[in-house]
């Protein structure tokens, strides 16, 4: 009897490994001036709130909302009423005014990320985002640019190629190619011509290969993640 074939999938990581990767850190950030003092310490790290108790799940959980006025007023109609700021907030719901936070971490339109996905495989809030318990003002604390993230997945022996995270997309999960009229008749397909067709005919004329890569070269200079 010869030895038994060596199995080439990389080992699947448990979520208690899972919940122990971070992406890597990065110092000497500042935290950008906000609209509103929002202390994450004293609501995560006293109060004991959660995550999502302000950043509401959208979209089944695959991104999370910033909270605005209406939200933080359900409890703030009777707690601190009398602070500069949350009467800011109090005439902002009234009035359905916005408040304009400065985004910290930003995922760019061509990159596939979901939080559910991570979660429910084990990620913490924190493996990302840092330890916001402790801050009383949100910098960048995490490397998640394109490096970070695949530092990230290689702790856990995740997926890590390129369709991981630049699957081409649009709404509702379909394909542009299922979608887009333009890719369609680039394509010479007719419309409503179904994913497999399209690629197909991507694939097979040199042609439209070029074509379709000069589409994507305006997203070689977009803002890094």
């Amino acid at each position: 009897m010869g030895a038994p074939p060596q199995n080439d999938v990389a080992p699947v990581a448990s979520p208690a490994d899972v919940a122990k990767a971070s992406a890597p850190t990065v110092t000497g950030n500042t935290a950008p001036g906000q609209p509103i003092n929002f202390n994450h310490q004293l609501h995560v790290g006293t109060a004991k709130l959660g995550c999502n108790d302000c950043h509401e799940p959208n979209r089944g959980g695959a991104t999370l909302a910033i909270p605005q006025p209406s939200k933080c007023m359900l409890c703030h109609a009777a707690i601190a009423t009398d602070k500069p700021d949350i009467k800011h907030l109090a005439d902002a719901a009234k009035n359905n005014e916005l408040i304009q936070w400065v985004r910290v971490y930003r995922v760019p339109s061509f990159v596939t990320f979901s939080h559910k996905t991570h979660t429910s495989a084990g990620a913490t809030c924190e493996g990302c985002h840092g330890p916001v318990a402790q801050r009383t003002a949100i910098a960048e604390e995490k490397n998640l640019k394109m490096a970070g993230c695949i530092a990230c997945h290689q702790q856990v022996s995740a997926p890590a190629t390129c369709d991981t995270c630049h699957a081409i997309m649009s709404k509702n999960g379909q394909s542009p190619f299922d979608a887009d009229k333009a890719v369609l008749a680039r394509l010479h397909l007719p419309a409503g011509a179904s994913r497999t067709e399209a690629a197909s005919a991507q694939r097979n004329t040199a042609s439209l290969l070029a074509a379709s890569v000069m589409s994507i070269v305006p997203y070689l200079h977009a803002p890094s993640l």
